[in-house]
């Protein structure tokens, strides 16, 4: 600036007495700062410098970061479909799926004849049909890209030439948060982007019909009951089955119409109490009966959809013969509808399993805490962020000598299992503030249709984040944003380097990030956990939390193990690995955006 200051004194001068336009004009483009100042003075207001894209370094990283994004998101999503494949299902013992009323939302034409005139569905109306269930939310993304195949392979179903008919209800299974009306106006209206062309209907805590054989003996007997909904069914020797029917209390429903008169026997129940009842027979033989007891149960403990979506296929005998728990199966959905269409032509006999017994002893419910937490860990909403989250640990403290050595890093960088568990406390954290508005805010919070814009805004906020990180910009972002990451969160540019903190901090992006998917398995799972209350609650948290924990542990660590090596290769190469990082970054968040927003269009894919 001196120099430019003495010529700018001296051009002043001569330009009265000495000099001419040429020679003034030449003058002035000495105190002209170059254009490249012009830009690196851009680059100090705004913070970012797009001439990193003139780097070959920066298409380097974006090449290898494709090819590491590709690479562990489809191991995440292998493992979810591996996990979810067995999660609730029972191959050994064959039983009829279990039968259910729902209320529908009664529209004229989707529900039609296919529900009771008060606008109810029941499963075992329509033995002799193929039923497509369909267990989903309103806020569930995932959901959505099922909804979205239905909706693609619909008309075909329907005008497929089988010896059974097709049909297709999907139940809503928020139901503690997302009403029936709400699940019209979403899914009724025919006018909506969402509207539904079949049965759209909302489960309940006691939508699932039960029967259980609870007494058995030979000759007529006296059996204590407590209050309920009983059948007595007796034969002799084979016979077709008489049954009597009865209720012992109050406000519960009566099961006449299941009443059966056999010739030759007859069934007398004295008392509706401690029941006594006589069976006098014209039958040669033994008689024998069983009591039958009917009762309620919730929907998402007896079809095993406590993480959502789930859809299964009914053959016309109401058997099970097809499941899938993910709108992008990796296998694609060939399989699903192979099946459908089997069941259809009567030929998926050997295609049949069952749906895991209800269990709700603490260790079962243990157990299901581990599984889900598996989903929830490698769900398709969190896939696009696990590859930045291993991006990112892999350039953590890459200059661990360096920040020692200026004393922004106290000591050795902690152990890779101790980071790993301060990310999985940060989920952990952020799971418990969910719990706290779903069981403690859920009457004043309406979460349905929220969480899906929070988890879009933090896609949008990957993007943004990726792309100040790669020019160099981060240090400029929105005002507000850099002050929540001055407060909690520091870089190796900063005084001091806090590596645990970071770790805790990027454990709850990571589960904000996949909220969409997070929340429809967590829910239902808290909820079903709330309502069989006792120790098993507890238990089915601490399974949860403990598998989730020693997920982020093991990653972090195995990770962690490769991380020298890694960096000993790219020592030299610092600016390559904060791009991969960077590119990463906005991968997960294009990638996660296009998951919530082109549901039709990525099903068309799959």
């Amino acid at each position: 600036m001196e120099q430019f200051a003495s010529v700018w004194f001296f051009g002043q001068v001569r330009k009265k007495q000495f000099f001419n336009d040429s020679e003034i004009k030449y003058c002035e483009s000495l105190i002209t700062p170059p254009r490249h100042h012009r830009v690196m003075g851009l680059k100090e207001k705004f913070g970012v410098d797009l001439g990193v894209f003139k780097d070959s370094t920066t298409w380097k990283a974006l090449g290898i970061g494709i090819v590491l994004f590709s690479i562990i998101g489809y191991a995440g999503l292998s493992m979810f479909d591996l996990a979810s494949s067995g999660y609730g299902v029972d191959r050994d013992n064959i039983r009829l799926a279990p039968d259910f009323q729902v209320e529908t939302v009664n529209r004229s034409v989707e529900e039609g004849e296919l529900v009771n005139d008060t606008g109810w569905f029941q499963l075992s109306d329509h033995r002799g049909k193929v039923v497509i269930v369909d267990f989903m939310a309103i806020d569930c993304a995932n959901c959505h890209l099922v909804q979205a195949h239905l909706e693609s392979e619909y008309e075909d179903w329907q005008e497929y030439n089988g010896d059974y008919e097709i049909i297709v209800i999907s139940v809503g299974m928020w139901y503690s948060v997302e009403s029936l009306g709400m699940l019209n106006e979403t899914f009724g209206d025919d006018d909506s982007d969402a509207h539904m062309p079949w049965i759209v209907a909302t489960g309940d805590t006691d939508s699932v019909l039960k029967s259980e054989v609870i007494h058995s003996g030979v000759n007529s007997s006296e059996v204590d009951l407590g209050d309920g909904t009983y059948c007595i069914e007796a034969q002799v020797n084979g016979s077709a089955k008489e049954v009597s029917c009865f209720d012992i209390g109050n406000g519960l429903t009566d099961n006449d119409d299941l009443d059966v008169d056999v010739a030759g026997i007859e069934l007398t129940i004295l008392e509706n109490s401690s029941v006594n009842f006589t069976i006098e027979t014209t039958l040669e033989g033994n008689i024998t009966w069983e009591i039958i007891e009917f009762s309620r149960g919730d929907m998402v403990e007896e079809y095993q959809a406590q993480a959502i979506p789930v859809v299964l296929v009914i053959d016309h005998e109401g058997f099970i013969v097809a499941k899938e728990s993910s709108g992008t199966p990796t296998g694609g959905w060939d399989d699903f509808d192979g099946a459908v269409l089997a069941a259809a032509r009567g030929d998926a006999e050997d295609m049949r399993f069952s749906l895991a017994e209800v269990d709700r002893s603490a260790s079962a419910i243990f157990t299901m805490g581990l599984l889900l937490g598996v989903l929830v860990y490698f769900s398709p909403c969190a896939f696009p962020i696990l590859p930045g989250y291993i991006s990112y640990y892999v350039g953590l403290g890459q200059r661990e000598d360096e920040l020692i050595e200026a004393g922004k890093l106290e000591s050795r960088m902690p152990a890779h299992w101790i980071l790993g568990g301060l990310a999985a406390l940060g989920q952990l954290t952020f799971f418990a503030i969910i719990g706290i508005v779903i069981l403690g805010l859920g009457s004043v919070i309406n979460l349905s249709g929220v969480l899906h814009y929070f988890a879009l805004a933090v896609a949008i906020l990957l993007i943004v984040l990726g792309a100040f990180m790669l020019t160099g910009g981060t240090a400029h972002l929105l005002g507000f944003v850099q002050k929540l990451v001055d407060k909690y969160s520091t870089t190796e540019m900063d005084d001091r380097f806090t590596p645990k903190r970071n770790m805790y901090l990027w454990g709850i992006g990571y589960s904000a990030a996949s909220i969409d998917c997070t929340a429809a398995a967590v829910i239902p799972f808290i909820a079903y956990l709330a309502l069989i209350g006792g120790t098993a609650t507890w238990t089915g948290l601490a399974g949860l939390m403990l598998s989730v924990s020693l997920l982020m542990i093991a990653v972090t660590t195995v990770v962690g193990l490769g991380q020298q090596r890694f960096i000993n290769i790219l020592r030299r190469s610092t600016g390559l690995i904060k791009a991969i990082g960077a590119w990463m970054m906005m991968m997960a968040g294009i990638a996660l955006t296009f998951y919530l927003t082109q549901p039709e269009l990525i099903a068309s894919w799959m």
